[in-house]
């Protein structure tokens, strides 16, 4: 397999981790397994792995007190709530049909760098923190939810060459430029997010009054549950969601304590999850959008090996990753053998890094794990992804 490595011109241009282990634990054959890479998406391995440590098999969506004629709820950080793609209406139908007032218990809000593209992190997201705007047909803008077209404004000082849906930096609106509206424009947009914002759509979506009231939180509170942990798992490893992933390093701070903090899911993990690992992961948030994380291949290897353990079924482990040829970020990467996918792995891509680290069938009836990172090329992704690709090919048919 050394072989195959030094033949390939594009594998000797930048910085390669390789590790092939067979089911036995027996490594098959490693390059740099023991230098750290940054690992981009990858880092969601370490995500799930300690998000199914500390979730039970479904989503604690709300914790709430019944006091007198008022419903006080806190957030718990549950990124499904009116999300398109997960809600399954508890929530909404256990705060519609409350026969109290809705009180939202406020809490700090999370530190962060606001970003200009991505997803606020919060303690209470609402249609994951993003609104659907689109071309209504008319020369106007179609918004959804429609509660938020008064954060939206035109904005002469903003300057740009084709019309798109910038946040401003000044202030929690969202700004684009005075030009036409193309008839074919379709964007997700992430708004800023608040306490505030979420009572204010919490408020227009129930069509009723939600107040934010300050109050600490007693031992006597209940947990109302909302999807299965493994349906938020599958939407952040498949299409490899940021926002999912960092809400999910919240979730499980909600359960840790009372103070809703991804790095308290960070520090929990370090100290409780990682015994035995040769390289403690330099891990520094959920999503691996951080190029400060910093893991080897031998790290991540070893978490493949504990969350299959954890998962347990490998049906269910192979649900939860994309799989080449087949979903998410591998449907195009990979060809398929008879009509069935042979890779099933995480990927990661930042500028410069391409990464895929999971499981692979052989011809031969064999399951290896492999982790397959690159980093510091200056060729384009695409030749590196074809390249990776046509290794793990080799060995599905060779091995």
């Amino acid at each position: 397999m050394k072989k195959l490595f030094e033949e390939s011109a594009v594998m000797q241009e930048h910085f390669v981790g390789f590790i092939l282990q067979d089911e036995s634990g027996k490594v098959v054959y490693s390059q740099n397994p023991d230098i750290h890479f940054v690992p981009a998406s990858n880092t969601k391995l370490l995500t799930l792995y300690a998000a199914i440590h500390i979730l039970t098999d479904s989503i604690p969506a709300i914790e709430y007190e019944i006091s007198g004629d008022s419903l006080i709820v806190w957030g718990t950080g549950d990124p499904s709530f009116l999300n398109p793609k997960l809600d399954n209406g508890k929530v909404f139908d256990f705060l519609k049909q409350s026969a109290q007032e809705i009180y939202l218990a406020n809490q700090p809000n999370l530190e962060y760098e606001p970003s200009f593209w991505r997803s606020d992190p919060s303690h209470f997201p609402i249609y994951a923190n993003t609104m659907l705007v689109k071309a209504d047909g008319s020369g106007f803008l179609s918004i959804s939810p429609r509660a938020m077209a008064g954060f939206l404004r035109p904005d002469s000082s903003y300057s740009s060459k084709k019309f798109d849906i910038v946040r401003s930096k000044k202030e929690s609106v969202l700004l684009y430029p005075l030009l036409p509206i193309p008839s074919d424009f379709d964007d997700k947009v992430p708004f800023p997010m608040s306490m505030e914002m979420s009572r204010f759509l919490l408020e227009d979506t129930l069509k009723r009054q939600v107040k934010i009231v300050e109050r600490k939180k007693t031992k006597s509170l209940e947990t109302l549950y909302s999807v299965p942990s493994d349906s938020l798992y599958k939407h952040m490893m498949l299409p490899s969601d940021n926002f999912i992933a960092e809400q999910l390093l919240i979730l499980c701070s909600s359960v840790l304590g009372d103070t809703l903090d991804p790095k308290i899911t960070i520090r929990y993990a370090k100290e409780n999850l990682f015994e035995g690992i040769n390289h403690p992961p330099i891990w520094e948030d959920g999503s691996g959008l951080s190029r400060y994380n910093l893991f080897t291949p031998r790290t991540i290897l070893e978490i493949l090996n504990r969350v299959e353990t954890l998962v347990g079924s490998k049906q269910r482990l192979r649900n939860l990753l994309p799989a080449g040829g087949l979903s998410g970020t591998l449907k195009n990467a990979y060809e398929l053998d008879n009509g069935e996918a042979f890779v099933w792995a995480k990927t990661g891509t930042l500028k410069n890094m391409h990464l895929q680290s999971g499981w692979i069938d052989t011809r031969k009836g064999q399951t290896y794990r492999f982790v397959f990172m690159n980093n510091n090329f200056v060729k384009p992704t695409e030749e590196v992804r074809k390249e990776m690709v046509r290794i793990m090919t080799h060995i599905h048919e060779k091995y």
